[in-house]
């Protein structure tokens, strides 16, 4: 019998996941075209900013769908009968979004090297903080709303807002501080980035699981 988490896999790996991977190859595909004449391998810093400002976007679209499939599949009742804790489905996911984020990193980096020539991988390090933040922002939000287009909306709204206000409004949660630093900030930043991203990811798990805590005190009262 094959593994629960490879079902889970199959699932989740649906046109939703896998078409935002090809924006990495595609825009290097463009850049090397109009740029024809400029030297063989990308800089570091053109490295640096495509990924940190793509790939956040790139990685919350992957996982926009991964907490809404059974609602939009119309599968939640026979979801809700299986003999399961509710955090389950929330950390699986979870999981499978994590694989998407690196999965994609990997995409672009190879695209890169393909198209562009020998680079620097460790410049693309600063874009995985704001990915992190920004898919688990659209994890969240697809659980809440139950519906891919108000997290992939809410996501790119969020990166929209970003870029026309370059941190203004977010300060030391700017998205691109990398690439458009706010002075003083640039370690405390992808701190936060990290921080606030893993939350998302916790919060769409433990919900589900203050939930079971609830419905199991609620019966233990009422069975009184």
């Amino acid at each position: 019998m094959k593994p629960a988490l490879w079902y889970e896999t199959k699932l989740a790996l649906g046109w939703s996941a896998v078409l935002p991977a090809l924006g990495l190859p595609i825009y290097a595909a463009i850049t090397r075209w109009l740029f024809l004449t400029a030297p063989s391998g990308a800089s570091a810093e053109m490295v640096m900013q495509t990924f940190v400002i793509l790939l956040p976007l790139i990685s919350a679209f992957s996982s926009a769908h991964l907490m809404t499939i059974e609602h939009e599949e119309g599968i939640i009742e026979l979801r809700a009968s299986y003999p399961e804790h509710p955090a389950r489905l929330p950390l699986v996911r979870g999981m499978i979004a994590l694989i998407l984020l690196f999965g994609n990193t990997l995409v672009g980096l190879l695209a890169f090297h393909l198209i562009w020539g020998p680079l620097d991988a460790a410049a693309i390090l600063p874009a995985l903080p704001p990915a992190l933040f920004l898919a688990g922002l659209s994890l969240l939000s697809g659980r809440l709303a139950r519906s891919y287009w108000v997290a992939a909306g809410l996501a790119l709204v969020y990166w929209f807002f970003e870029l026309q206000t370059r941190g203004q409004v977010t300060q030391a949660l700017f998205l691109f501080n990398p690439v458009w630093p706010k002075i003083g900030i640039t370690t405390l930043n992808q701190a936060l980035l990290f921080g606030v991203g893993l939350t998302f990811f916790l919060l769409n798990v433990l919900a589900d699981g203050f939930r079971w805590k609830w419905h199991e005190r609620r019966g233990a009262f009422g069975a009184r």
